[in-house]
């Protein structure tokens, strides 16, 4: 937030664009926080509180460049698996799913959901509802093939994230 938008008290709406969730998650997470606002307006510190409790993160900057002879799509579900094998999101630690895809573009982001769908119901990615959303982990049973799919592109990940 930027000028005088950090002294005005911003709808739930506003907020939700600026966070790129949708108004019901900021609810959501202010009535776990036990902070909602009678009038649902928020300041600043209101929409920090939302961004720390609700474990709001931003981790893309765009999409990764892929390897050799490797499509964008793979290069970007690779990166996705080694971001939650570096910081840590192997079952029960989980993070928000929509973290997962905040910072890409529509088409980045609708590819790299098909594949965390595909990855969950193949058994490598757990999720599980907390009060602040959908959370999402790498399978403590699956971590040696997500790390081997990470490292060399190779193993039986690479036959479950490009499903319908």
């Amino acid at each position: 937030m930027a000028g005088l938008e950090l002294f005005q008290r911003m709808s739930v709406e506003q907020v939700a664009k600026w966070l790129e969730l949708h108004p019901f998650e900021i609810i959501r997470v202010l009535v776990a926080d036990g902070s909602l606002p009678s009038d649902l307006k928020l300041d600043a510190a209101a929409v920090e509180r939302v961004r720390v409790a609700g474990g709001l993160e931003t981790w893309w900057n765009g999409a990764p460049p892929p390897q050799a002879n490797e499509l964008p799509a793979r290069a970007l579900v690779r990166a996705l698996v080694g971001l939650l094998l570096d910081k840590g999101y192997i079952e029960p630690k989980h993070v928000r799913a929509d973290n997962l895809f905040r910072g890409l573009d529509a088409d980045q982001q609708r590819t790299l959901r098909r594949s965390v769908n595909a990855l969950i119901r193949g058994g490598v990615f757990t999720s599980a509802m907390s009060s602040t959303g959908l959370t999402v982990a790498v399978a403590t049973t699956r971590e040696a093939d997500a790390r081997s799919f990470v490292a060399k592109g190779a193993g039986p990940i690479d036959r479950l994230w490009d499903q319908d």
